[in-house]
This record gives C-alpha cells, sequence and structure tokens, in this order.
C-alpha cells in the first residue's frame, strides 16, 4: 500500500452562524475533475506540508498567502484499493487576493455539505462538516 501526503488550504469565513469556504473548479484530468475543490497538491520530498500548502495555492490560485496564517485542522486518511491519501488540511482566513477568482460556498447548520453532493469531492464533505460543527460549537459554548 502507498501512502500519498496531500496539502489542501481551506479558505474560509464565517458570520452569522454560517460558514463560507472558497473553492475552484479542479481542471486536471483526474477523477475529481471539473467538481469544486480547495486549491492543494502532492507534498514533494522535501517540503513540510505547510510549505506545500502555499506552494499549491500560489500554483492553482496565482496568489501567494502568508504560512503565518494558516493552523492545521487535522490530517484525515482516504482509503483507496492501491493507496492511502493523507490529507494535511490547513485553514487559513479570507483574503481580499481571492477576489474575482473561484467561488465561495455556503455551509448552514440544518444541510451542512449536503448541498453539494456530486458538486465537490466525496472526501471535502467530512471536512467541510467538521470544520462547521467546530466553529459553531466554539461560538455556542
Amino acid at each position: 500500500m502507498t501512502l500519498m501526503p496531500v496539502a489542501l488550504c481551506l479558505f474560509y469565513r464565517w458570520n452569522n452562524s454560517e460558514l463560507d469556504v472558497w473553492v475552484q473548479t479542479r481542471e486536471d484530468d483526474g477523477p475529481y475533475h471539473g467538481l469544486l475543490e480547495f486549491p492543494g497538491g502532492g507534498i514533494e520530498a522535501n517540503e513540510v506540508p505547510l510549505e506545500a500548502v502555499v506552494r499549491e495555492v500560489e500554483e492553482e490560485v496565482g496568489i501567494r498567502i502568508d504560512p503565518k496564517l494558516g493552523r492545521l485542522m487535522g490530517v484525515y486518511s482516504n482509503e483507496y484499493p492501491k493507496r492511502t491519501i493523507l490529507l494535511y488540511v490547513f485553514l487559513f482566513p479570507d483574503t481580499p487576493l481571492l477576489e474575482n477568482k473561484g467561488k465561495w460556498l455556503t455551509i448552514k447548520k440544518d444541510d451542512l455539505s449536503n448541498p453539494f453532493k456530486g458538486m465537490i469531492p466525496p472526501p471535502n464533505h467530512r471536512i467541510i462538516d467538521d470544520l462547521f460543527n467546530s466553529l459553531y460549537s466554539n461560538q455556542h459554548e
């Protein structure tokens, strides 16, 4: 079984019990072609995950983000027949540099990521729902 480490950037904003997450259309020819996805990609041999996410955002989105603003949300494991993908998910705040790039999806308490089934890769539902639940519970403690 092959391990494939991947770094993802989740730009977000929290407003009145609603979560907005930033996505872009995936252009590669893989299984998620055409879906709305977080920027990110494989971690190279000489990189730590945070360096990889900064590089991937610059390559895919065309903006430079400050690594000091990012924080690791978690590591998600996705099992496939021939490999395991480890997703290192980093949270970054909204930035004006995203203006006119990609789009924001609004996540609400009653539906979470369910309205976006078929529009986002299946592993991203858990990531989005975990982030919403964490932010919501922190706000209501």
